[in-house]
This record gives C-alpha cells, sequence and structure tokens, in this order.
C-alpha cells in the first residue's frame, strides 16, 4: 500500500528527513502519519496493495481519507477495516474516492449536500472550479464551508469556490 508516508516511516514510528521536511513544508500532517500508521496494523491489509492513499484531512472531528485505486480494500467488508481506523484514532473515518469527477469528489465530502451546479472558470493564471450548493441545504454546510474549500482545493489540487445558490 502506497500512501503519503514511507512505509519504513511507519513500521520505526519516526519520520525520515524527507517526510520530516514534507511535514514542516505542509505537504503531510501528523494526521496523514498517525492514519498510515492505523492502516498497518489492520488484520486483512494484504488485500490494501492496489491502494494508495493520498492525503488525510480533519473536518469537524472527522478524519477523510483522500485514496485511490481498491478503495474498497481499505473501507473492508462491512465497513470492518474503517471502524478499526475509528477505534485507533478515536474520531469518525470516510473515505473518499479519487478516481471519481471532481463533481463527485466535492459530494462525498459535503454529504448529504445538494449540489445545484460545478462550473469551472478558466483564469489568465489559472483555473477554478466554482461550486453551487443548494441554498436549502445551507444549514447543513455553512459552519464548515471554508475548511471544505480548503480541503478539497489541496486535494483536487484545483482552486475551489463553494457557494450557495440563490
Amino acid at each position: 500500500m502506497k500512501g503519503p508516508v514511507c512505509r519504513e516511516d511507519v513500521r520505526s514510528g519516526k519520520l525520515c528527513m524527507i517526510c520530516a521536511a514534507k511535514l514542516k513544508a505542509g505537504q503531510i500532517s501528523e494526521l496523514d502519519f498517525e492514519v498510515m500508521k492505523a492502516v498497518e496494523k489492520l488484520e486483512d491489509k494484504k488485500f490494501l496493495i492496489a491502494t494508495e492513499i493520498e492525503r488525510v484531512f480533519e473536518l469537524n472531528g472527522m478524519a477523510l481519507i483522500f485514496a485511490r485505486g481498491n478503495v474498497g480494500a481499505l473501507i473492508g467488508k462491512e465497513g470492518k477495516n474503517v471502524k478499526a481506523l475509528e477505534k485507533a484514532l478515536g474520531k469518525k473515518v470516510r473515505v473518499i474516492e479519487l478516481f471519481k469527477t471532481p463533481r463527485e469528489v466535492i459530494q462525498q465530502v459535503l454529504g448529504r449536500a445538494r449540489i445545484s451546479t460545478v462550473n469551472k472558470v478558466f483564469k489568465p493564471e489559472s483555473e477554478e472550479l466554482k461550486v453551487m450548493i443548494d441554498h436549502r441545504d445551507k444549514r447543513m454546510v455553512e459552519k464548515e464551508i471554508g475548511a471544505m474549500q480548503e480541503i478539497l482545493s489541496k486535494a483536487l489540487k484545483i482552486q475551489i469556490e463553494l457557494k450557495f445558490a440563490q
């Protein structure tokens, strides 16, 4: 299984110079390291060979694990692996698949809040996604909207703006 932290670091429990530099630069977080250590202790980790954890972010006391490949193995049969990760981390865990379209990834992060539209805006220096959330769902995500924008921008590697439709 691949992840944001070296396997040797996960086994030793200590970050190498390269991963420590990534941590200092903000490319990885302590939560990435904790999740990788917890995944290493899973019983069914042999099925995780084709799985890659991109990044892990915390949102409102929940660990959002952005992964590629065999995401089903990371979740486990009947959510067994997610439950083990929740127990090890002491917080809720949500696994988000990155091979889907940006709209589907955003929807996974937003949860039950409905997306009205997703528009790609082309600017001279970059591209940006403007996501309009149904105004009826404002109360569901209003408090975390800034954090969600930041997490989605980092995970999808494109600037994302979340707004509420009128």
